[in-house]
């Protein structure tokens, strides 16, 4: 067993409390070093649970990344914040996992790749649905090649979302707090970029949100596979799973992430309409356990992770060229942003 690797966590309240305890507490890779909040009793709440010292829970993170002697941060602290953490992480030599979205803009996404690369360190983000077992199994079956070649795709997710005040301050609201996941499972998916979108983005009169809770988008990509989106986060009723509801069109049937009778899941359905569900991907590493795992061994191994800043620049192109898309009413090229 490797000496575990030293970590501070950076935002420990609410969702990244969750994290605290179910992912990073019991990692075989990763010890705390510190913790970070601005809220002092989720401090103290954090250090009695996990066995922190008082002297290392921060509510300054320059602070914390002078004195605390980590190896690494996770940051989970609202997405506005993203970038000067990372930032300031990064310049104190410390490893950055950030959690989704990357940052809200290409210019500073680019800023800290580039000083990742200076400073000789990893930077991931926390796209932790490659990572899920569902997921993989979807790659896996989409690989298979039986039913010959893939024509097109179409993704959806429907959910009612309380969004926090920020996310209802916050402009391109679903597509950064959201729609992120199911664009970058497109990539990931059919190894592949997207190179061009027409989009469109709406709101609802009094819905209380600043940027958009709905989205319909059209993507081309690489592989010549165009795959079709359509997403809400005021979708009251019965809500969709959170790795959305998936078609693959093959030429010689389909493959579905869904219910198609047997529970959510994984289902090929062949020309005749023979319907068999797909066995799970063996894995010991699901979700975010998963990232961390490949955090730790990117780190120790001195290469780059799986879903670096550099390749998530990508995703979030195709998120800002949605909303750009939207804006001018036009299809948008990935390469004029």
């Amino acid at each position: 067993m490797s000496v575990k690797l030293k970590l501070i966590q950076a935002g420990i309240g609410g969702h990244g409390q969750g994290v605290a305890r179910h992912f990073v507490y019991p990692s075989p890779d990763f010890a705390f070093a510190g913790v970070i909040d601005l809220n002092p009793d989720a401090l103290r709440a954090a250090g009695a649970e996990f066995g922190i010292p008082e002297n290392r829970l921060y509510t300054d993170y320059r602070t914390a990344f002078a004195e605390a002697g980590a190896d690494a941060v996770l940051i989970e602290v609202y997405s506005p914040a993203h970038y000067e953490i990372a930032k300031s992480a990064l310049e104190h030599g410390l490893h950055v996992l950030i959690e989704k979205p990357f940052t809200l803009t290409l210019a500073d996404a680019r800023d800290l790749v580039d000083l990742a690369k200076k400073q000789e360190r990893n930077i991931m983000i926390n796209q932790n649905y490659r990572f899920n077992t569902l997921v993989m199994t979807l790659k896996r079956t989409l690989a298979n090649g039986a039913l010959g070649k893939l024509l097109f795709a179409e993704s959806r997710f429907f959910r009612y979302h309380d969004g926090k005040p920020y996310q209802r301050a916050m402009d391109n609201y679903i597509l950064l707090e959201m729609s992120v996941h199911h664009i970058d499972m497109i990539r990931f998916l059919l190894d592949t970029d997207i190179v061009a979108v027409n989009g469109r983005t709406w709101n609802d009169p009094d819905s209380g949100y600043q940027g958009d809770p709905h989205v319909q988008a059209a993507y081309d990509t690489e592989a010549g596979v165009p795959v079709f989106y359509l997403s809400s986060l005021l979708g009251q009723g019965v809500p969709d799973p959170w790795e959305g509801i998936w078609r693959f069109q093959f030429e010689k049937g389909s493959v579905h992430l869904d219910d198609r009778g047997d529970g959510y899941g994984v289902y090929v359905a062949d020309a005749e309409q023979n319907i068999v569900k797909a066995s799970p991907v063996a894995s010991d590493k699901d979700g975010i356990h998963g990232v961390l795992a490949e955090f730790a061994a990117s780190i120790r191994e001195r290469r780059q992770p799986a879903v670096s800043g550099e390749d998530n620049l990508r995703t979030l192109a195709a998120l800002l060229a949605t909303a750009q898309s939207s804006r001018e009413g036009r299809t948008v090229r990935l390469d004029e942003l």
